[in-house]
């Protein structure tokens, strides 16, 4: 069997891990952003369409299920003649 190792690892300083100060930060997330690839002007309408249809539907949706499950609880579970 392999024995472990008893050397320790040298301590980290915050340096060494990559940190950097507030300005070094505001450059780097300008130059990310400027590599972004923004949509266009109809590419954000139809995305917006798009999505508040997809809304409606799943919330229709769970209106129609929560519906049916206090039908369900109400006819089944709260029916005093089944017991």
């Amino acid at each position: 069997m392999a024995r472990a190792s008893t050397r320790r690892p040298a301590p980290i300083s915050p340096r060494a891990v990559g940190r950097v100060g507030p300005v070094g930060f505001l450059r780097e997330t300008v130059a990310e952003l400027r590599k972004s690839v923004w949509p266009t002007k109809e590419e954000t309408a139809r995305l917006t369409v798009v999505v508040i249809v997809l809304a409606l539907v799943m919330g229709f949706f769970l209106g129609l299920l929560d519906r049916a499950f206090a039908e369900l609880f109400t006819r089944v579970i709260l029916n005093p003649t089944l017991f």
